[in-house]
């Protein structure tokens, strides 16, 4: 299973952390209108991703290409899904999520009826919609059936899609141990660019690498959710994070730490405790001690669901289910000076997808 590749839903140049001058304060209607504005936003960004693959793939067949790279032709990337306003605390379960589905790292790492049947439940669906982003199904049948074919057809289709002078960048990038320009796009990408977004958009990074990107990639606002904006939030809540540990070290999993976005990694422990079933290792850097329990059980899945049940309880007692209006409010409040161009932005994205959808439909 693919993890989530970490795209900003928004970037730009504004940065979303405190400032000297005192700044207006989110009404609840103006966090629901935010919040519901980022959602919507995060919505058509999807479908344009959609759509962009749909006019890609179309110039590669007529080009004489039926089997594709499907994250390729998005110029690998995903966007960003929103999905409301949640701390990262929320990836704790509640007790009565833990009870459902545990964590829902069996349906990551098992594959059975019960995995299989959770992960169309709803309400598993809604716990772990952020986590997971956006996700295509055709995207695992496609990688399967691209690394399927010969290193002579992927390297013909990359140069037509890359175009020759994107396609000998890219193999200079790769056998390079340094960062390198890779020449503008050509081919398919450029002719999807172009159809799309009308044209591709040039700068220059801060190390003099030039680049060359998607209009839709630049907007007004940047930082939501970074680290800085989580960290702030994290530092304000110490105290509550502290005792929540120090409830799961007393009933016996061990040292956990919350990293800089207010996560714990459950997912890299779940790894080893589902023996790395997908070939993905855990980061030794932050992955807990496998409890002897963890290391020894038989049934990793009843496992699961107890230890569920023991975080969602100690987050209950100790107040980590107390802060999601703080955190609304703390994340709308900078938006409101900004909400001109967030409608603007979404409407720029609307006109992108219905370039991409009179394309497609001739």
């Amino acid at each position: 299973m693919f993890r989530r590749i970490a795209i900003p839903l928004i970037a730009g140049s504004i940065a979303l952390t405190a400032c000297a001058e005192e700044k207006p304060e989110a009404s609840e209607d103006d966090i629901a209108r935010i919040e519901q504005s980022l959602v919507r936003g995060s919505e058509l960004s999807w479908e344009l991703t959609q759509a962009e693959s749909r006019v890609a793939s179309m110039c590669m067949q007529d080009k004489g290409f039926t089997v594709h790279d499907p994250l390729k032709l998005i110029g690998n990337t995903i966007p960003y899904r929103f999905v409301g306003f949640q701390s990262a605390y929320t990836r704790i379960p509640t007790v009565e999520q833990a009870e459902l589905f545990g964590f829902g790292m069996f349906v990551q790492f098992t594959d059975t009826d019960a995995a299989q049947e959770m992960s169309d439940n709803p309400e598993y669906l809604a716990y772990s919609a952020e986590l997971d982003g956006w996700e295509d199904p055709d995207w695992y049948t496609g990688h399967e059936e691209f690394d399927a074919m010969d290193q002579e057809y992927q390297d013909d289709w990359s140069e037509a899609f890359l175009g020759p002078e994107g396609f000998a960048a890219e193999q200079a990038a790769e056998e390079s141990e340094e960062l390198i320009d890779e020449g503008p796009p050509g081919g398919c990408e450029l002719a999807t660019v172009e159809v799309i977004y009308g044209e591709i958009e040039e700068s220059e990074d801060e190390d003099g690498i030039y680049l060359w990107q998607r209009p839709q990639a630049a907007t007004p606002l940047t930082e939501i959710g970074e680290e800085g904006f989580s960290a702030e939030f994290a530092e304000q809540h110490a105290d509550q994070e502290a005792e929540f540990l120090a409830c799961v070290d007393e009933r016996g999993y061990g040292e956990w730490e919350f990293d800089g976005y207010g996560e714990l990694p459950v997912w890299d422990y779940f790894n080893l405790v589902y023996g790395q079933p997908h070939g993905l290792p855990s980061d030794p850097e932050v992955t807990p001690e496998l409890t002897d329990e963890a290391e020894d059980t038989e049934d990793p899945v009843a496992y699961e669901f107890a230890m569920a049940l023991d975080f969602a309880e100690c987050a209950e007692s100790e107040g980590l289910r107390d802060v999601e209006d703080e955190w609304a409010r703390m994340y709308a409040d900078p938006l409101l000076e900004y909400e001109t161009e967030l409608y603007a932005w979404e409407e720029q994205i609307e006109e992108y997808l219905a370039n991409a959808q009179a394309y497609i439909a001739g």
